[in-house]
């Protein structure tokens, strides 16, 4: 559901207000009596003892599909903090939406709330006061539907799995803090354990600001963890198709070469932290399907329980983590937005350039790859994603730049290099934002002014077209003209719902004129299958007068034309 300023007010009364928080009453909901003995407020429990810092708690409550959550911030921080947020949309999940009993209070009550600004990328609740030292939130959240995305809370007597920005209500401060994640994981099947982006176990210590806090995942369940070195591991919820200790060295195969491939760990952004997480869910009723992110020290991965870790998850989860520094240690901006056809397009092409390069997919599945994130323009792109063509058009504009520099530097010099630089330069400044004019004077250097200029035209102003010359990717892929199968009814199928219903455009050569079929002819009947696949077996049936008479004609409505794809030359093959 989403939100707009005219329906967000209703909504947070409805969260906020008395009926739906235990021991607070709501003055406007009946008449009193003034002759009615009064009630005293029932108390409220004592505040539990916690240490200074930031502390979340997570039960899940099965027998009722719903996660308890309390949050408490104690010490100094807490007298400062004004607003509690959580984003409004991420993943296009609002998080608020399953948000219900909202409390927020002190030691010394309830406070009041209300509804922030309707804009910017949290929803906010204003305090109606300032805390004392310990400010704690309690509420519950409802899990979401089973068909929902993945990111969103979803829980049911087995496990548990989130990502932050879908249902945590936090107080807004960018100061770091000590921060207790505690999952309490008893009421659900036997076995379970606790495990978030910050480590594995029911109760993990760290220091993280509240925004890390949201931008990281939490799993409880039956957990395995696979430990590659003291800061990198990997954590398992469900039963997946494949080996996780071979997965463990795929993935972590590819994380090294990309820190080797941009000069080391990221120096800027948020995604700087020693230790990382690998947390995969393989999750039931998921099919073939899977959707993956990188959140802030880890990266999670949602797989359906039969799906392998193929070709494509590996470049799935390659460009994931190489937004550590694409997008995440440095991000292209122009007239104050980001530029998704860097962040995402460059991620595109390093995704499967570093997939070979390692050896986890072959020069096939490169192909393959190749054709779908640049030619299909139905290629199927990760829930979160934020715009099909800035993913196509990012990702041919770097392979066209790869391409370009190695051509005019002899090989000696490659997109590498820039990528490299941005980086330098992101890191040397302490930002992650740089003007695209930082890639086009590094494209001028090498290139031309020309080549630099038209950076700005072609990528932030969209104009023109990219071509990718035969070479693009190396001495192993070409185009090759190939004949492939397509589906072909042969004839204009509209003229079969005209009066009388006669065949109109006929096409030459087709199955169906083969057949015996011609323009013009009168048709008594027909069946054509409802399925348009080029892998037919089902046959087109036409019954056309004939001389005073009905002839029946049948064909299978499928032609072979020649296309053009990418593809390993036969040298280069698996």
């Amino acid at each position: 559901m989403r939100f707009t300023s005219k329906n967000l007010f209703p909504l947070a009364l409805a969260l906020l207000g008395g009926a739906a928080l235990p021991g607070c009453s709501d003055s406007a909901s009946a008449p009193v009596d003034p002759a009615a003995p009064t009630r005293p407020a029932e108390p409220l429990p004592p505040l539990p003892s916690l240490p200074d810092g930031l502390t979340v708690r997570l039960t899940p409550r099965p027998e009722r599909s719903a996660l308890d959550v309390e949050v408490h911030l104690v010490g100094p921080e807490a007298a400062r903090a004004k607003e509690l947020g959580i984003a409004r949309t991420w993943a296009g999940i609002d998080g608020m939406a399953a948000l219900r009993g909202i409390r927020v209070r002190d030691g010394e009550g309830v406070i009041p709330t209300q509804p922030g600004p309707d804009e910017g990328p949290d929803r906010i609740l204003v305090l109606g006061r300032a805390p004392t030292s310990h400010l704690a939130i309690t509420y519950g959240v409802v899990s979401a539907p089973k068909d929902a995305a993945r990111f969103a809370l979803h829980l049911d007597r087995e496990r548990l799995s989130g990502v932050g920005h879908t249902f945590l209500l936090l107080p807004r401060t960018n100061e770091p803090l000590d921060v207790h994640v505690q999952i309490r994981p008893g009421a659900l099947a036997p076995g379970a354990s606790g495990a978030s982006s910050f480590g594995a176990g029911d109760d993990v210590e760290e220091n993280a600001t509240p925004a890390e806090l949201a931008n990281a995942v939490y799993l409880a369940g039956r957990l395995r963890t696979l430990d590659a070195s003291e800061k990198e591991r990997l954590v398992l919820l469900g039963r997946p198709a494949f080996e996780p200790e071979a997965t463990l060295a795929t993935i972590t195969h590819a994380h090294a070469a990309l820190a080797r491939l941009f000069g080391g760990a990221p120096r800027s952004g948020a995604a700087t932290s020693a230790s990382f997480s690998y947390l995969l869910v393989a999750e039931p009723g998921l099919g073939k399907g899977h959707d993956g992110a990188l959140l802030g020290r880890s990266f999670g991965l949602w797989i359906g329980e039969e799906r392998p870790f193929d070709a494509a998850v590996t470049i799935a989860a390659v460009h994931e983590l190489s937004h550590r520094w694409i997008g995440g240690a440095v991000r292209l901006v122009a007239e104050g937005h980001e530029q998704v056809w860097f962040s995402e397009g460059f991620a595109v092409h390093y995704a499967r350039k570093i997939a070979l390069a390692e050896k986890r997919i072959g020069a096939r599945d490169f192909a393959a790859d190749l054709e779908r994130t640049l030619v299909n323009a139905e290629a199927e792109l990760p829930a979160h994603a934020r715009s099909r063509k800035d993913y196509q058009r990012g990702a041919l504009y770097a392979a066209a730049l790869d391409a370009a520099v190695r051509k005019a530097s002899g090989g000696e010099r490659s997109l590498d290099d820039l990528v490299r630089a941005l980086l330098d330069r992101a890191a040397a400044e302490k930002k992650t934002d740089l003007p695209v004019s930082a890639l086009g004077e590094l494209v001028a250097r090498e290139l031309g002014a020309a080549r630099g200029e038209e950076l700005d035209w072609v990528m932030v102003r969209g104009h023109g077209e990219i071509t990718l010359d035969e070479g693009a990717f190396g001495s192993c892929f070409h185009r090759a003209r190939t004949k492939s199968k397509v589906y072909e009814l042969g004839f204009d199928e509209a003229s079969l719902r005209r009066t009388p219903a006669m065949i109109r455009g006929l096409v030459a050569g087709s199955a169906a004129a083969r057949a015996g079929l011609e323009d013009g002819a009168l048709v008594l009947a027909s069946k054509v299958p409802a399925g348009r696949d080029e892998d037919a077996d089902e046959p087109v049936e036409i019954v056309v007068a004939d001389r005073g008479r009905g002839r029946k004609i049948r064909y299978l409505p499928v032609a072979e034309r020649q296309v053009v794809r990418w593809a390993e030359k036969t040298r280069c093959r698996d």
